[in-house]
């Protein structure tokens, strides 16, 4: 059983209590201290200090302080006033005091969960704040970069036409001096050389880039894959066999709106033969168009993976892809995976205005959700 402590002493003003406890020779770090508005529980074993105040006191405004043998409390009243005493007379009652100690202990859990749920609050706000922050520095970003192109277009310009006005002047002069070297040139010479024809070779790349040793062996690797993926599974029946006749009859069905078709041509090419990228990339865009966008994310992510390595004759198609997953999460309203597929598709199209328009939107569309 604690031993309860009853030499403290305390004194008051109409705003302030101070309470000193001793220590009694027990070391500052045994000392516990539990305190609510209107209650206050010391444990220093063996010693037990424990009341219910006559009054509430302002919490964050009071203070507790442990050190050269005592124990001392500073409170703050909430209502200013002469208490006359420190504790409720409710406090000799142990089930009152009981019932006092459950309800502090009750109080101070949901302190507790309050502020945990303001700092998971304050978090939210900050992450939304840096969101927000991001997408202005990007956008002003892109604003700089934009106007340096715009100044640089306008210099280069402007130095065409000096460069044109020179060649201009230069031929008004020449036409206009007598003495021009080109006139004084004899009208018989030397008779001219026989003209002829040259023929160029060039090897054939089925890429519109320029060859480079760094990426020879990605275009191989990409080229054996379209080759692999080209091939029949089984030339018995031309049409119901050969995954590019379904692939194209998927896209007749599409372009008449029949989507359900369509599906069924794809799926089947895909039965046939599961690495044609394009397969996928096109039964994509008919569940983005029947609105089933959980399978329309599912197919985009498998074509970004048989589109690789990343060569420029896939760009136009992993743009495509990455469009098409970015509408399906912008449908599903996950914005942020939508803004970076849209993001990565401008990269390998930046020329391409839709796509910046629908970049815009979807921001616009994150800045209202993150608001409400």
């Amino acid at each position: 059983m604690p031993i309860g402590v009853k030499d403290f002493t305390w004194r008051e003003t109409e705003g302030e209590v101070t309470i000193s406890l001793p220590l009694k020779g027990v070391k500052a770090s045994k000392v516990d201290i539990f305190t609510t508005d209107q209650y206050i529980k010391v444990n220093f074993p063996p010693y037990l200090f424990e009341t219910h105040l006559l009054a509430p006191v302002e919490e964050e405004k009071c203070s507790a302080r442990v050190g050269n043998g005592l124990v001392g409390f500073r409170l703050v009243k909430r209502d200013p006033a002469l208490w006359g005493r420190l504790s409720s007379p409710e406090s000799v009652d142990k089930s009152v005091m009981a019932e006092k100690r459950a309800e502090a202990v009750e109080h101070t859990h949901k302190r507790v969960a309050e502020a945990r749920e303001e700092k998971a609050r304050r978090k939210r706000e900050e992450e939304q704040f840096a969101i927000k922050e991001q997408m202005r520095l990007e956008s002003e970003e892109r604003e700089r970069m934009e106007r340096e192109r715009e100044e640089e277009a306008r210099r280069e310009l402007e130095a065409w036409k000096v460069r044109e006005e020179e060649i201009r002047e230069a031929a008004r002069r020449e036409a206009a001096d007598p003495k021009s070297i080109w006139k004084q040139l004899p009208s018989s010479g030397a008779p001219p050389r026989p003209r002829g024809t040259i023929q160029v070779h060039f090897t054939h790349r089925p890429f519109v880039t320029p060859s480079r040793e760094s990426k020879a062996q990605e275009e191989e690797e990409w080229l054996a894959k379209m080759a692999a993926a080209r091939q029949i599974k089984d030339p018995k029946n031309i049409n119901e066999k050969n995954p590019e006749f379904l692939k194209d009859k998927g896209a007749e069905f599409f372009k008449s709106g029949n989507y359900e078709a369509s599906i069924n041509a794809f799926s089947e090419a895909l039965r046939l033969n599961g690495n044609i990228p394009q397969l996928y990339s096109n039964r994509a865009a008919c569940y983005l168009a029947t609105k089933e966008d959980e399978k329309c994310i599912s197919d985009c992510c498998r074509a970004l993976e048989l589109f690789y390595p990343v060569v420029p004759s896939n760009y136009a198609s992993r743009t495509k892809v990455f469009a098409r997953r970015g509408a399906a999460y912008a449908n599903i309203k996950q914005y942020d995976l939508a803004l970076q597929d849209y993001d990565a598709a401008m990269k390998l199209s930046p020329s391409n205005t839709g796509l910046r328009e629908d970049y815009e939107t979807l921001k616009q569309a994150l800045l209202s959700d993150t608001s409400e």
